[in-house]
């Protein structure tokens, strides 16, 4: 069963300059070489929050350029990194996501609610496949990107670790979950299924319900 947000071609991100076009975000895009280094939260973030504006009139302060063109987006990056910023260690744990961006569209005189699918014992191989594919569902068929951190590929070779993607479709099947997602201004395919069965570090998924 394939699965996917109504629109993913909103997140087409232009550059007239160099006539280039981008999926989502590229934290390269980053002035200081720490945000470059880090910035794969906000940027995951950023991602969201404007695809919510595009698509819903309620949002639509979320996302103040409400242009795609690259240098407009490389500021809605910067307010992003504001609120979803990294530590020492990256943004490495699920809540400090859902903190940033609650905090973010509160100050912008918005309340989201936000739904999550965390790992959080991951020490145990005690998996739940169905849970993980009706989170995925869920979230895709309601219009949501989904923000996925992973610390651990595991497995999965297509996955850089310690790092945020935006999932903006599934194949879903019995014995995989091939994910679409935005990473670094590309589209990447990984089987998230395959992640999940064998991280072995604490990671996880967020939608916008």
């Amino acid at each position: 069963m394939v699965v996917s947000i109504k629109k993913p071609e909103l997140l087409t991100i232009t550059d007239s300059s160099e006539h280039k076009t981008y999926f989502g975000a590229d934290q390269a895009w980053y002035s200081q070489a720490w945000n470059r280094q880090a910035g794969c939260g906000p940027v995951c973030a950023s991602n969201i929050t404007a695809y919510l504006a595009l698509t819903r009139e309620k949002y639509k302060e979320l996302f103040k350029p409400f242009s795609m063109e690259r240098k407009d987006f490389a500021r809605h990056m910067d307010e992003l990194f504001r609120y979803v910023t990294p530590g020492a260690m990256g943004v490495n744990h699920v809540d400090r996501f859902i903190d940033g961006i609650i905090l973010f569209a509160r100050d912008r005189g918005l309340q989201i609610d936000t739904k999550v699918f965390s790992i959080e014992n991951c020490f145990t191989k005690k998996r739940y496949p169905k849970k993980l594919a009706e989170f995925v569902h869920q979230g895709l068929s309601s219009d949501s990107p989904l923000a996925f951190l992973n610390l651990s590929r595991g497995e999965e070779v297509n996955l850089q670790a310690w790092h945020w993607v935006t999932v903006t479709g599934a194949d879903v099947r019995e014995n995989s979950i091939i994910a679409t997602a935005s990473d670094e201004g590309r589209q990447i395919k990984f089987d998230l299924l395959r992640w999940y069965m064998t991280t072995h570090m604490h990671g996880g998924l967020i939608y916008v319900a």
